[in-house]
């Protein structure tokens, strides 16, 4: 007899006085690692009974166990019952929902055994049945929520993982089980228990299908018992191609989906493809695994129109990037940029646009070096470098058009040039001079350079407050008054050409105000030679240094990231 449920089984051997008989099936209910705790406390008081009566100690009443007989009815409520707990836990990732299964199923295990599976279209069918039971029940409990709190809407790829899951788990319970059928029909040969008329006998040619299959571990196929001996052993040599076969790549695929966090809906689709050979994908995988990467949906996709292209997509997204975009990259690169901005640029931007990024990162810097003597940044200070680039990765073919139309740069080179100001008015106001309530007034671009012309051409440094109080208007007076004097004092002369040129000349990043005079952007230049030590007079100027787009940095041999004036 073929035992289905070994504790109905057990009493009808018991009810029947085949003591030994169900001595042995009780035993396995407390042997079996899955019987649930009743079911075990169940079989060991029969157990008990029968050894007691065995020994002489205890008279039975047979028929009471008759009546506690109950008839096995297959039921898929406990099924339906996990899989609607493990919807609504708190489980999300593909690992949780794993372990969430693991702690369920097991209390499963003795009822799917009572299960018969004669073939695999009735696993099929088994599964079919799950899957609607368990999405009724879940879609039941949603609109009780929703009822309730009037939000419940179903999720359709979370079940789908959750489904998908428990099927992998329990298939191999079920397989075995099946296994074990197919085994206790060669061994009695009770063929009627595939629940087929048209299989009356076990003849020859059905144990050899039989035992085939079971050398297969896989399920039995019902139709090989109607083909021709050599079209079934051609199958069964078959190694590739099989429904076992195709069965073991899908999961074998969705171990390496679930290992790069592919989303459940990118699971499914990528699983119906029939294009997607294994063999690609393990080799794409493999590959983006050596690169320190993990595989994205567009790489898949790729795969499918060719290994090379897949590839080159992934060294695009490890930083080899491949033809034009490689050589821009390099550009990129040898102007200073870091790895993974050339990299983002080059991969980003448009082919067109290449020469835009670079020369609006060059410029920009050029910039810094030409109007030194206004912002005191040098052309090499890596904060400078850092700001522009991160400009140029996020703005790509537009970064001109940010950097000097819309007055980025100006607000950068600014900025950079705060804790200079600061360190300046430190040494002149005290180290508390931040803590006043108009220091935001006082650290200005404008302000530092009015202390400046106190420093250079006043008898004494003005207060705070007093310092504020000089508008730019009337400074611009004031300003041209210590012009001359300093140019008399120095006996220098400044030619009507350079001053022409320097009137003329407007600033990319537009710092000039309504204001500003030439005489201001001269005076500039000689305290910022003036600060780093450079005396002024006549061969300084004819030397052209005070000229637009000289390099007075050059010139003054600077070191360092600023200006330390």
């Amino acid at each position: 007899m073929f035992i289905y449920d070994s504790m109905t089984q057990g009493l009808e051997l018991l009810a029947r006085r085949e003591l030994q008989s169900a001595e042995i099936l009780f035993l396995n209910v407390i042997n079996d690692p899955y019987s649930q705790p009743e079911e075990t406390k169940r079989a060991r008081t029969f157990l008990n009974d029968i050894r007691a009566c065995q020994t002489g100690s205890k008279s039975l009443d047979f028929s009471l166990y008759k009546k506690l007989i109950k008839k096995v009815t297959v039921s898929l409520d406990y099924v339906d019952d996990l899989l609607s707990d493990v919807y609504f836990s708190d489980a999300s990732s593909y690992e949780e929902i794993d372990n969430e299964l693991s702690s369920k199923t097991p209390t499963l295990v003795s009822r799917l055994k009572q299960i018969k599976i004669s073939d695999i279209s009735g696993r099929d069918k088994l599964f079919e049945k799950m899957e609607k039971g368990g999405l009724n029940c879940v879609k039941k409990k949603l609109r009780e929520i929703k009822k309730q709190s009037g939000s419940g809407d179903f999720e359709t790829f979370r079940w789908k993982t959750i489904f998908r899951k428990f099927i992998e788990q329990i298939n191999p319970v079920l397989l075995e089980r099946h296994l074990e059928l197919l085994d206790y029909i060669l061994a009695t040969g009770e063929i009627q228990l595939l629940d087929d008329p048209k299989l009356p006998v076990l003849t020859p040619k059905y144990i050899w299908i039989i035992e085939s299959t079971l050398e297969s571990e896989w399920y039995l196929l019902r139709s090989y018992f109607f083909k021709a001996k050599s079209e079934i052993q051609s199958q069964f040599n078959k190694k590739e191609g099989t429904r076992k076969f195709w069965e073991e790549i899908k999961y074998k695929k969705i171990k390496i989906f679930e290992a790069c966090q592919f989303s459940e809906s990118n699971i499914q689709k990528f699983l119906f493809i029939d294009k997607l050979n294994y063999k690609t994908l393990e080799d794409i995988y493999e590959f983006s695994q050596e690169l320190g990467l993990s595989l994205m949906p567009r790489d898949v996709s790729l795969a499918l129109r060719g290994v090379d292209k897949a590839k080159d997509h992934i060294k695009e997204r490890g930083g080899f990037l491949m033809g034009n975009r490689k050589v821009f990259q390099s550009q990129l690169l040898d102007l200073g940029f870091s790895k993974d901005n050339a990299y983002i640029i080059a991969k980003q931007a448009k082919r067109s646009n290449n020469h835009q990024i670079n020369e609006a990162f060059q410029n920009s810097l050029k910039v810094a070096g030409d109007e030194i003597y206004w912002y005191r940044i040098t052309p090499d200070c890596q904060r400078i470098k850092v700001d522009v680039e991160a400009q140029c990765a996020k703005h790509l073919s537009t970064v001109r058009i940010h950097l000097f139309e819309r007055g980025r740069l100006n607000k950068l080179l600014l900025q950079a040039g705060k804790p200079l100001i600061r360190k300046y008015l430190e040494k002149v106001y005290g180290d508390n001079v931040s803590e006043l309530h108009c220091y935001f007034r006082l650290e200005t671009v404008h302000q530092y350079y009015k202390l400046k012309f106190f420093e250079h051409h006043g008898c004494q440094i003005p207060s705070v407050s007093e310092l504020i109080k000089v508008s730019r208007k009337q400074f611009q007076s004031i300003l041209l008054e210590g012009y001359k004097t300093f140019l008399k004092k120095k006996r220098i002369e400044i030619p009507s050409s350079l001053y022409k040129t320097i009137a003329e000349h407007k600033s990319m990043t537009e710092w000039e105000d309504s204001y500003t005079t030439p005489e201001e952007k001269i005076l500039l230049r000689f305290w910022f030679l003036m600060d780093h030590g450079v005396t002024i007079n006549q061969k300084i100027i004819n030397a052209g240094v005070l000229k637009p787009g000289a390099d007075i940095w050059a010139f003054v041999k600077g070191q360092g990231e600023e200006c330390n004036s």
